[in-house]
């Protein structure tokens, strides 16, 4: 049974807020909580991913995403419920197409089917690690930094939980712009930088500013619904 995300993240915000700096970083004192919480396998690549991932290959980065275990695992979804409904509220429901990037299981997919005013759109998913079909939402296995569709694909594209993986964040955003023709939405968890975070996050949004500042939009385009920050153009 996974922990919701709800509750690791007041966890993180005791180790990450509370904590003086020199003992949350220290590797000494996170081992042992990293050992438990990846239940005593890939320790060391959980701990040093951030030096790891660059040098890795997409196959090598997909292998492990597949093999790694940890109490957060099948989750449904990261995004927390009031993120989750302003993005539904938000969504151009017009008839089109719509892509969800980084959309791992499809619970997102799967929530815009089970409600009638998306039935006008056209449904996908792309994700580095492959899957089965999402009911009519169409998957396709495509690492976010060099997505496998043409210029201006989709009217909406969807991107939740996924830019803090990026190994390039400027490729990402950049392609995520390229294929979306007429609405972007982007969720984020803020989340300051630390060596050692339990969660293989490789970019960091402490701040509304800094999502604002890598999406290269004004501060006030970013909103914050608890730990999530929501950008809709």
């Amino acid at each position: 049974m996974p922990i919701p995300t709800r509750v690791t993240n007041r966890i993180r915000n005791i180790l990450d807020e509370r904590l003086p700096r020199r003992l949350r970083d220290a590797r000494w004192f996170m081992a042992p909580l990293f050992f438990v919480w990846c239940k005593g396998k890939y320790v060391r690549e959980w701990m040093d991913f951030k030096e790891l991932a660059p040098r890795m290959t997409v196959t090598e980065l997909r292998d492990l995403y597949r093999d790694v275990d940890s109490f957060a695992a099948g989750r449904l979804t990261d995004t927390n419920p009031e993120a989750l409904a302003y993005v539904l509220s938000a969504i151009d429901a017009r008839p089109g197409t719509l892509v969800d990037v980084g959309c791992g299981a499809g619970y997102f997919l799967r929530r815009l089917q089970e409600e009638r005013r998306f039935d006008s759109l056209r449904l996908f998913g792309c994700d580095l690690m492959e899957r089965g079909s999402e009911g009519r939402a169409r998957r396709i296995v495509g690492d976010h930094e060099v997505l496998p569709f043409r210029d201006g694909a989709f009217d909406v594209v969807t991107c939740m939980h996924t830019l803090e993986h990026a190994r390039r964040l400027d490729l990402a955003i950049a392609e995520l712009r390229r294929v979306c023709r007429r609405q972007l939405i982007v969720v984020v968890p803020r989340q300051q930088y630390l060596k050692y975070t339990m969660d293989m996050h490789l970019q960091f949004f402490p701040t509304p500013g800094a999502l604002a500042e890598a999406l290269g939009v004004p501060e006030t385009d970013i909103r914050r619904f608890g730990d999530d920050l929501v950008y809709v153009s």
